[in-house]
């Protein structure tokens, strides 16, 4: 799983290649913190498809996708934005949602 810093990054990313979760974050929500265990448990199938972007550091993804609550996963396929799984304010995400999201998703993760 790679840490996305910069937006060219970014874009380079979801670029190249054909599917990626990406995680939007924050180092101060305890929602992330209690779903990154489990977002990271779900990446080691296929590491090359999930990324994670900490909204503190990148607020411009942030708004390009309208990201309002955090934590949210975002799918990508063929550099587009295909699908998205928003955290739930006040919840955050489960590791079951992610996993059945992933499935539709069509990315391995086990």
């Amino acid at each position: 799983m790679k840490e996305i810093k910069t937006k060219a990054d970014f874009e380079a990313e979801i670029k190249t290649g054909p599917a990626r979760l990406i995680l939007f974050y924050s180092g101060w929500c305890h929602f992330c913190s209690d779903f990154m265990p489990a977002f990271e448990k779900i990446s080691a199938a296929t590491p090359a498809a999930f990324i994670k972007i900490c909204v503190d550091d990148l607020p411009e993804i942030e708004s390009a996708f309208a990201v309002e609550v955090v934590p949210t996963v975002l799918f990508f396929k063929d550099g587009k934005l295909s699908n998205r799984l928003d955290g739930v304010l006040g919840r955050g995400i489960s590791e079951e949602k992610m996993l059945a999201f992933s499935a539709a998703c069509g990315v391995k993760t086990s």
